[in-house]
């Protein structure tokens, strides 16, 4: 990464968009401190984030982190028992652990999935049960890596319906990367472009994905859009 500069707003959605090796998951693991950089600064929910190990632990219990693969982030032998997982190691009382897990659950649509293992459901049900147990730990800023890679439209508008939801009732900022140019457009409040290891553009969805300075990283998504316009596609 070089010379990227960004600034997240409360309670937004905010978009990265590159192609593979542009630097959107070199710049995510920045952000969770998983990652030092060489030079600059982070300032993460109004503190600089430094590499004090207590520091670290402090912000990424407020930070969910959603996998682009589900099976990178599933472990437990039922759907309950890896939901509850993340609110156990903030030690809660058992009582709350089983109540955040039931909202968790039905947040999500996989109440009736409880006691299933969570390695026979479909690739969109392990992402919502991925999600949930970020869920439970109530993060103030959740971050989905490639959250609609592999999903058909139908199971992308039915996660973009249950986040954005979340996102309203708990006053959460996302951040996301994607390809899918098309629910950028629509969903992100803010976008930043990056290829090659830098910033291109930042800003409105709308105006960057009309500028001049993309158009050779989404060229081909604009011509798919002028398509649609005029009922060709």
């Amino acid at each position: 990464m070089d010379n990227v500069s960004l600034k997240i707003e409360q309670n937004s959605i905010y978009a990265l968009i590159g192609n593979n090796g542009s630097g959107k998951t070199t710049l995510l693991r920045l952000l969770v401190g998983l990652l030092k950089p060489d030079s600059g600064s982070i300032k993460i929910f109004g503190e600089k984030q430094n590499r004090k190990k207590e520091d670290l632990w402090r912000i990424r219990q407020r930070i969910g982190f959603l996998f682009q693969n589900p099976d990178d982030q599933l472990f437990a032998p039922a759907v309950g028992e890896d939901v509850s997982f993340g609110a156990r190691n903030l030690k809660l009382p058992e009582e709350e652990v089983k109540k955040r897990v039931d909202w968790a659950l039905k947040s999500v649509d996989l109440i009736d999935y409880r006691n299933k293992s969570p390695f026979n459901l479909s690739w969109g049900q392990k992402k919502r049960a991925c999600l949930a147990g970020l869920l439970v730990l109530k993060p103030d800023l959740l971050i989905l890596d490639e959250p609609f890679a592999n999903l058909d439209f139908k199971s992308i508008k039915n996660h973009l319906e249950i986040i954005e939801a979340l996102r309203k009732e708990n006053e959460m900022t996302i951040l996301f990367t994607t390809h899918n140019l098309f629910f950028v457009e629509e969903w992100a409040d803010k976008m930043l472009v990056l290829a090659n290891g830098g910033a291109i553009f930042e800003g409105i969805p709308k105006d960057g994905l009309a500028s001049e300075k993309v158009e050779d990283l989404i060229g081909s998504y604009n011509k798919i859009r002028e398509l649609i316009r005029k009922n060709r596609v």
